[in-house]
């Protein structure tokens, strides 16, 4: 549960925070239409974080799943949380999307999401790519950026790391991170696919 409350509520307010800081540097140099862009995306994301603590009493999958699939998702996540910032994100799919299990899912986006506010709170970026990648046997996501690096250390990270690879360990898949002071860090989650029935029959 407070891996999921990190995961969502704190990632949220985090969003909000960082579209009204924006707004007020915007403010400073007196860019009207930039400080709206900033607040309407501020309480679109607070928005949203209602309706997720509202949800949360229900049951922890996220609302956004229900209605859309996890590469849309992530690609709005990604898009929402970097919209009128320094940073220049893009979101690639590759292979054709498979039906995952809902906890899968939840996993694969709330990885995504820690990863995104971990790289432009701390990293300060200017590119962001993200990489989801369906193959025959396997799921991956890659998640790179640009940002100013720092030197893993198993003992000393941070409980944002460590949910991660919890999430991708409780998946049976494998979580891996590369970094290094000035050259910017990537993070990879892959987990195995079921062969499918095509596969099954060669």
């Amino acid at each position: 549960m407070a891996r999921e409350i990190h995961d969502t509520l704190a990632q949220g307010f985090t969003g909000v925070i960082l579209h009204v800081e924006a707004a007020e540097e915007a403010m400073s140099r007196k860019r009207l239409e930039a400080v709206i862009g900033h607040l309407r995306g501020a309480g679109e994301i607070a928005r949203d974080g209602l309706r997720e603590a509202r949800r949360s009493v229900r049951a922890l999958r996220p609302l956004a799943l229900e209605e859309k699939n996890l590469a849309e998702v992530l690609e709005e996540l990604i898009m929402k949380l970097t919209g009128g910032t320094a940073v220049q994100a893009t979101f690639t799919l590759q292979g054709e999307p498979r039906e995952l299990p809902p906890e899968s899912e939840t996993n694969f986006l709330r990885i995504g999401q820690e990863a995104l506010t971990n790289a432009i709170r701390h990293a300060r970026p200017s590119k962001f790519d993200v990489v989801l990648s369906f193959g025959e046997r396997e799921l991956r996501l890659s998640l790179c950026d640009n940002g100013c690096g720092f030197e893993p250390d198993p003992k000393s990270s941070g409980f944002g790391l460590q949910g991660m690879a919890e999430r991708a360990e409780s998946m049976g898949g494998q979580f891996s991170i590369q970094s290094a002071k000035g050259n910017g860090t990537t993070i990879s989650v892959t987990i195995p696919l079921p062969v499918s029935t095509e596969l099954e029959k060669l």
